[in-house]
């Protein structure tokens, strides 16, 4: 054991190998960039000795060291000046025209070292007078670009927009800003991991076949974001029947989107994406909506084409309803929809509608568990003692289910539906259902003898229903 301890006396930072070394570099350099951004931190390790500083920078691309450039925090001469020509980032948030904005705007013009590009709250005349002329060059060592320009732009980014080639980009954030030449810099961008393009204007609207022909060669992308502004013109009615073959995503995990119905249908159409873990869909309101694409798409995803609970959450101006597997914790693989509604008598139609659209072909294994969840705060167009018929129209679209959890909101409604059940029908309503959970249930009261009443005919009919208080958090179904 002295041995053993001795030994650990005698190794010290400053004999270890190089190898080691640079593991601990790399750690510390990876831990001090949060969310992807580039670090300074790593300045502290060259500042330590002559041998860390030469490790370090014999080891550049190792390490991802990078030079921020942040306007008007730094002076690009001086930065070029005291460093070595590692690779540069340039980060601009709430840029404005001022004394450093030669000196800052010098660092677009060492294109060949630009690594990453983030500009945020870019007005349209800086944009149009200052960066969008310095862009219109290649930028070969690009793997990062970002830009939030100001919400009042109109003006769409020109076709010559880094020269129309982008071949070692990695992540593209775009957000107000329209480029309808998208489809075309996607072509060249074969590395693309993440793709963003959000708070789309008018003048950047792309039709989804011009879409799906640029997102054909991202074979790596692995996150998709596509959100419309809702002022963007309705869709068109001239649509395409959907193709005989699809564009295959084999890396992507991830997709968000957010518009009309038939945008979204006619894009999901057209791709295959087997890795799909987490879908994110936000519908603008529509008379009539119409999903069955949506639900094919979500099939041919193996990791969601399993879901079997299923939760239902009444806000003020829409509904939420994610579908996920039964798995205790936080489940990744989940299908989220924000279906917007503003006009309250509507939501329980609008809601009815789209399950009986996408519900059908969505999942092959049955519907385990339901939860339905209504703030307190939630007023109805109804009332409890003559609720909405489509409440049993919705429920019965969930036929398979087992469990059926609902809140207090909730519950006198759903109560008063079975209650009003004919003896014939007992049984065809939810014929697999074994439990109700209501939150807040008390020993006697309206809500116990109307779900009482339920519960003692199918008791006769052979297939008894258990009622339990739920309480709402501890259980999970």
């Amino acid at each position: 054991m002295g041995g053993i301890g001795q030994l650990h006396q005698r190794v010290t930072i400053g004999s270890l190998p190089d190898d080691i070394l640079l593991k601990i570099f790399k750690s510390f350099v990876d831990a001090t960039e949060i969310h992807g951004s580039v670090s300074e931190e790593w300045h502290t390790l060259v500042h330590v000795c002559r041998r860390w500083r030469y490790l370090a920078f014999t080891s550049p691309h190792h390490l991802n060291l990078q030079l921020l450039c942040r306007s008007p925090r730094t002076s690009v001469k001086e930065m070029m000046d005291l460093w070595p020509e590692l690779p540069i980032y340039i980060h601009a948030i709430g840029y404005r025209v001022g004394a450093e904005r030669d000196d800052f705007l010098s660092a677009f013009r060492l294109n060949h070292r630009v690594s990453g590009i983030h500009l945020d709250g870019i007005s349209e005349s800086e944009w149009e007078k200052q960066i969008a002329p310095l862009m219109q060059q290649p930028f070969p060592a690009l793997t990062h670009l970002w830009v939030q320009r100001d919400h009042l732009t109109r003006k769409a980014i020109s076709r010559s927009f880094l020269c129309g080639s982008a071949p070692c980009l990695r992540v593209l954030h775009l957000d107000w800003s329209s480029f309808p030449a998208l489809p075309n810099l996607l072509l060249s961008a074969t590395n693309l991991v993440c793709l963003s393009y959000t708070n789309i204007l008018s003048s950047g609207y792309i039709p989804p076949q011009e879409m799906v022909t640029g997102l054909s060669a991202l074979t790596r992308l692995e996150s998709l974001s596509l959100a419309f502004r809702p002022e963007l013109p309705t869709y068109g009615q001239i649509r395409t029947p959907p193709p005989h073959t699809r564009t295959l995503l084999p890396a992507l995990t991830s997709i968000c989107f957010e518009g009309v119905p038939e945008y979204m249908e006619d894009l999901v159409a057209q791709i295959d994406a087997p890795l799909l873990e987490s879908t994110k869909i936000a519908l603008f309101p529509q008379e009539v909506i119409e999903v069955s694409e949506l639900s094919k798409f979500v099939c041919r995803a193996d990791k969601l084409s399993l879901v079997d609970r299923a939760q239902i959450t009444f806000n003020d101006y829409s509904i939420f309803v994610m579908l996920s597997q039964k798995l205790l914790g936080i489940d990744p693989k989940t299908l989220r929809l924000h279906l917007n509604c503003p006009e309250s008598d509507l939501r329980l139609s609008y809601l009815t509608q789209f399950c009986a659209s996408c519900l059908p072909t969505l999942s092959p294994s049955p519907f385990e568990s339901l939860h339905i969840r209504v703030p307190s705060y939630y007023r109805w167009e109804d009332v409890i003692d003559d609720p909405d018929p489509q409440w049993l129209e919705l429920l019965c679209l969930f036929n398979t289910m087992k469990k059926l959890f609902l809140s207090k909101n909730v519950a006198p409604r759903v109560a008063q539906v079975l209650r009003g059940l004919p003896a014939e029908r007992v049984m065809e309503v939810l014929p697999a259902l074994e439990n109700v959970f209501i939150l807040g249930l008390k020993p006697s009261g309206s809500v116990q003898e109307a779900i009482s009443e339920f519960a003692d005919a199918r008791q006769l009919s052979g297939h008894p229903v258990f009622i339990s208080d739920w309480d709402g958090f501890n259980y999970r179904g």
